[in-house]
């Protein structure tokens, strides 16, 4: 996992998926309560959350692993931190 901070201030936490002179490719995963969803979940459904399309990664004990792909210019980038996987 990687911490990628923008020069905008603003900071992502995700899987670096690809990179190269002109872009990053971040896979971002979050972790939402399985009571927002009302009906059956199945592994690699898109759904809306805030406004936000995710992919369902995993169903875990209470909750859902969701996941996107974000595409991020390299010039945007001020630093990329290697962190500890929770």
């Amino acid at each position: 996992m990687y911490m990628i901070e923008l020069h905008d201030g603003k900071s992502i936490t995700g899987e670096i998926v690809k990179m190269d002179q002109k872009m990053l490719k971040v896979k971002v995963i979050v972790l939402a309560p399985i009571t927002l969803f009302s009906s059956t979940l199945k592994i690699g459904d898109k759904i809306k959350l805030n406004d936000e399309e995710f992919m369902i990664e995993d169903v875990v004990e209470g909750g859902v692993k969701l996941s996107k792909l974000i595409f991020i210019e390299r010039k945007n980038v001020k630093v990329i931190k290697k962190i500890e996987s929770i």
